[in-house]
């Protein structure tokens, strides 16, 4: 006959004691390695996240640029030249509106005085030229001087530049019938634009005592702001 000696009160306290620390450290470990596990999906999925928004991107951009083309193929066919897409990678740090650098170059066929437009809308011209990149002159650059047309009255004017969102109008006789809304266009006088292409719309314009000119604001069609990409119209 075998006798099973009983536990006493202070060895089965320890023994649970024990059991209860053991049981409450493993519990910590097993939450700690639950919230790890969880870190680390929720990682990935922002991960996953992440790359769907940078494949979206590129999808826009890419169907931003060949609906770009299309259309300026399709209402430009009488302007035998090529055309070259680009993508702006960087701003004029002084005023962002003064000028803008793309990813097209040399290599691509680019050249000083190209034409440059967005929405088949004129952006400005390639001012400078490297192997792979360009500078573009815009619109908005005080320095710029376009000749343009009042689609409307058809009087020859002149787009000026003046770094902010507009532009200014300089030889518009005063007794031009200009209004708010007018469009502006490109002139091919000098030979250096291709005509008619949409540069801006009248926004104000004023007469000043005695002046033979009047004082015209004008929009830029192109949101310098807004466009990731570009055509250069090259020679």
């Amino acid at each position: 006959m075998t006798c099973v000696a009983p536990i006493r009160p202070l060895q089965w306290a320890t023994c649970f004691c024990s059991n209860s620390a053991s049981n409450f450290f493993d519990k910590i470990i097993s939450t700690w390695q639950d919230a790890q596990v969880k870190k680390q999906l929720e990682q990935q999925v922002s991960q996953f996240k992440n790359k769907i928004i940078e494949q979206q991107d590129t999808i826009y951009k890419l169907q931003n640029k060949l609906q770009a083309l299309s259309k300026f193929q399709a209402e430009n066919k009488s302007i035998k030249t090529n055309v070259i897409p680009a993508d702006i990678i960087g701003y004029d740090a002084s005023n962002f509106r003064k000028s803008i650098t793309i990813n097209a170059g040399s290599k691509h066929g680019v050249k000083p005085n190209d034409i440059v437009v967005s929405n088949n809308a004129l952006v400005g011209k390639v001012a400078t030229v490297s192997g792979r990149s360009s500078v573009i002159q815009l619109i908005t650059d005080p320095a710029s001087r376009i000749p343009g047309r009042i689609l409307q009255t058809r009087e020859q004017v002149i787009v000026e530049g003046n770094a902010t969102g507009f532009c200014h109008l300089k030889y518009v006789p005063r007794w031009a019938k200009l209004k708010k809304g007018d469009e502006i266009v490109s002139s091919d006088i000098g030979g250096f634009y291709p005509p008619s292409l949409p540069i801006a719309t009248v926004i104000e314009n004023e007469i000043t005592g005695g002046a033979l000119f009047q004082t015209v604001k004008v929009l830029p069609k192109v949101d310098i702001s807004k466009i990731e990409s570009v055509l250069i119209i090259t020679n």
